[in-house]
C-alpha cells in the first residue's frame, strides 16, 4: 500500500462529502460564455478570414482557366477536323528521282520502290500457324503442396 492511503482516504471522505451550491449557477449562461470563449478572435479569426478567401479565389481562378484551357483544346479539334488533307505535290516530268542513283537505297528498298510503282503490294503475304488442341494434351506434373517427393497428376 502506499504510505499516504491513509491521507488519500480522508481527502476523497472529505470531498465526497461536498456538495455544489445549486444558488447562482446558470448552466446555460455558463455554457453560453465557454462557447463564446473558444471562438477565435482578433488575428487568429482573421488569418483563417485570409485563408479561406484566398482559397476560394484559387479555386475560380484555377476553374477559370481549365474552362478556358478546354474551349481553346475543342476550337482547335474543330479546326482540325475541317481541314482538308493535303495533296502531293506534282513533280515535273523532267524530275525522275531514280533509287539507283542515291546511295542510301538498298536492294530491298529499291524492290519495294518499283513494286509500288507497279501497284503491286511489295509486303509478303502473312502466313497463318495453326495449333490444333486436342482433349488429350499431357500435361508436366504437379507438386503436391504437402508433399514435395511425390507428384500428383492432373
Amino acid at each position: 500500500m502506499h504510505p499516504n492511503s491513509d491521507e488519500l482516504n480522508e481527502l476523497a471522505r472529505r470531498l465526497s462529502s461536498y456538495s455544489p451550491a445549486a444558488a447562482g449557477l446558470d448552466a446555460d449562461g455558463m455554457l453560453f460564455a465557454a462557447g463564446r470563449a473558444s471562438a477565435l478572435r482578433g488575428r487568429a479569426q482573421m488569418v483563417w478570414w485570409g485563408l479561406t478567401a484566398s482559397l476560394i479565389t484559387l479555386v475560380v481562378v484555377l476553374s477559370g482557366l481549365l474552362t478556358r484551357e478546354r474551349n481553346e483544346r475543342l476550337a482547335l479539334a474543330q479546326k482540325l477536323r475541317q481541314v482538308p488533307p493535303v495533296a502531293a505535290p506534282n513533280l515535273p516530268a523532267s524530275v525522275d528521282p531514280s533509287p539507283a542513283d542515291d546511295p542510301g537505297w538498298t536492294p530491298v528498298l529499291i524492290d519495294v520502290h518499283q513494286a509500288l510503282e507497279q501497284g503491286r503490294d511489295p509486303w509478303p503475304a502473312q502466313s497463318i500457324m495453326r495449333v490444333e488442341t486436342s482433349a488429350t494434351m499431357s500435361y508436366p506434373p504437379v507438386l503436391q503442396p504437402r508433399g514435395l517427393d511425390r507428384l500428383l497428376d492432373p
